[in-house]
Formats: C-alpha cells, sequence, structure tokens
C-alpha cells in the first residue's frame, strides 16, 4: 500500500506544479519476453506502472489475438491502472487485431483513427489521433507506429511517407500539440518532418534495442508545450526503451527545462 500512496502523492505533486503532466511512450513487442502469458501480462502491467504517465502511447499492441491468449490488451492495462483506453487497430491478425493503444487519466475526446499508406504485401500501419485535457489546456496528441524501415529502402521511404501523412494532420490541429511513436525512422529523418510542422523534438537518447540502446527510432515532438524533463527508461517487456517527458503549456510559469 505505501507503494501506491507514494505514487499517488508523486502524481498530486506533479499536477499542483504549474500545470506540468507526464507523457510516456513504449512499444510492448505485444508483450513477448515471458515463459507464460501471465509472466508477460504481469510484465506490461509493471512497466507501465513504473512509467506513472498521464498519458501513454503503446505500439505493437494486441487485441484478441492468439498469441496473447486472445486477450485485450488494451482494457486489461486499463482496468489494472485506472486508465481511460483507446485503441487504434492496423493490421489483422484473425480473429483479432494488432495496433496502437492510448492510455490516459482524462478523458479524451476527437479521436480519429488514420489508416496510413503501404505498399502492397506490406503491414498496415495506423495513428490515433486526439485530444486529451492536460495542464489546463486540450492537448492535441497523436500517437503512431510506422513501417519497419529495415534494410530495405522501400520500407524507409515508406515510414518517412507515413510520418509526413500523421505530421500534417496535426499540423490541422490546435495547440498545444504532441505526437509520439515508434517510428522506426533516426534523426536525419525525424527531425525535419517535424521541423516542418513546427514540431520539436524531445530529448531522449537512444531507445532500441533493449537493454542497451544504441539507436533512436522511438521520437516524441511538441508544439506550445515546454519540456520539464525526459528520458528513456528500460522496462523489462520489449525490445525497445520506453520515452517519457515531463511537460507544460508554454508560456506557463513553473519548473525550468533541465540542463
Amino acid at each position: 500500500m505505501s507503494g501506491l500512496r507514494n505514487k499517488a502523492l508523486r502524481y498530486a505533486l506533479r499536477c499542483d506544479s504549474a500545470g506540468v503532466f507526464r507523457v510516456a511512450c513504449w512499444n510492448i513487442h505485444h508483450g513477448a519476453p515471458g515463459s507464460t502469458w501471465f509472466a508477460k501480462s504481469e510484465s506490461l502491467i509493471a512497466g507501465v506502472a513504473q512509467l506513472d504517465a498521464d498519458v501513454v502511447v503503446l505500439c505493437e499492441v494486441d487485441h484478441r489475438v492468439w498469441r496473447s491468449r486472445f486477450r485485450n490488451q488494451t482494457q486489461m492495462l486499463a482496468k489494472r491502472l485506472g486508465y481511460h483506453a483507446l485503441f487504434a487497430p492496423a493490421r489483422r491478425l484473425t480473429p483479432g487485431w494488432y495496433g496502437n493503444a492510448l492510455l490516459s487519466r482524462s478523458l479524451p475526446r476527437r479521436t480519429e483513427v488514420l489508416a496510413l499508406p503501404a505498399r502492397r504485401g506490406a503491414e498496415n500501419r495506423s495513428a490515433l489521433l486526439t485530444a486529451i485535457p492536460l495542464g489546463g489546456r486540450a492537448v492535441s496528441v497523436a500517437g503512431a507506429h510506422l513501417q519497419n524501415a529495415g534494410r530495405s529502402g522501400s520500407g524507409r521511404i515508406e515510414a518517412i511517407a507515413q510520418l509526413a501523412v500523421v505530421t500534417a494532420a496535426m499540423a490541422a490541429r490546435p495547440n498545444p500539440a504532441l505526437i509520439t511513436g515508434d517510428f522506426n525512422l533516426t534523426e536525419e529523418f525525424v527531425e525535419p518532418a517535424f521541423a516542418g510542422a513546427g514540431l520539436t523534438a524531445v530529448p531522449t537518447g537512444p531507445t532500441y534495442p533493449y537493454p542497451n540502446a544504441r539507436r533512436r527510432i522511438d521520437w516524441m515532438g511538441v508544439r506550445g508545450l515546454k519540456v520539464v524533463s525526459s528520458e528513456a527508461v528500460a522496462l523489462y517487456g520489449s525490445d525497445h526503451l520506453a520515452i517519457t517527458a515531463d511537460l507544460m503549456p508554454a508560456g506557463s510559469d513553473g519548473p525550468q527545462p533541465e540542463k
């Protein structure tokens, strides 16, 4: 119980700190590590709980798929951890789906799912767009999982095209705004796309592979928001590190960004 009380206290202090809120993103690899479904589920729950975020965007989420014992991973996490939940299907894995999820302590609104362009034979990908009350403002939020660039030039071109679709959609949404996800792209491709949409990349460091990350392919970009702190976090349960950022609306008084 002491752990729950400490978590509640940290959350209350953050909310009282001039509108500061925390956003996290984690590619959960559908909870692949673990010898049993129970072990996989518990590692995911523990990881998301450790992030202690007001909004969590999750990539590679299973929805009633055989490899996850036909469970609804999004609702499992939401119910255990007390979040509102959204799921954006991307790829059909009969009888269920594979896609992205969003967990939020505040009720999301104006939600839209974008089917991202994909060449024939490639995995379908999606983006989830919504608005969430955070820090006293309605923040436009987008979460996406883009095509695996791998060693294929066509895969990289496809991921860049998908990122352009998501950033264009966010450009049409009001400030403040935030985009995050596993983009499968490094900085030479992501940062120019962010700049074109008026977004600034949140510094987190390398995110892949777990546990000794060497490349940064999971990203967060903001517009109309100040970064108070940010980091990449190694959590058991995936081949990616999670990323987190404590943010506040631009123009608010409060903590200054860490140097």
